[in-house]
């Protein structure tokens, strides 16, 4: 095999390993890794904003952008994931035709 085909197969993987370490950040732990915040332990309640007219509707829309962001992190893991595999056909692929070239 040529010096330059090796180059690119280097490149293809560590593509995919960059796909594969950015697709393993996007979880709801990786969010609050290095913050001082924590990740609710419950849904919001009504109780935890006090007399506030309305609370109960306020806690809904907390859930509901809590809900949105993990939704949203695990279809970009996904996302991700299928780059990963895409990187690891094409790779797959050019050995198969480069093999096939040389005999």
């Amino acid at each position: 095999m040529s010096e330059w085909v090796d180059v690119h197969f280097q490149a293809l993987e560590t593509c995919g390993k960059r796909a594969r370490s950015a697709a393993n950040m996007l979880t709801v732990e990786d969010v609050f890794q290095d913050s001082s915040a924590k990740k609710p332990a419950d849904a919001a309640q009504a109780s935890m904003f006090g007399d506030l007219s309305h609370s109960g509707a306020l806690a809904g829309k907390v859930n509901d952008v809590w809900s949105a962001l993990k939704e949203e992190l695990g279809t970009g893991r996904s996302r991700l994931q299928g780059v990963e595999k895409a990187i690891d056909q094409v790779e797959t692929n050019l050995r198969k035709a480069t093999k096939a070239a040389t005999v």
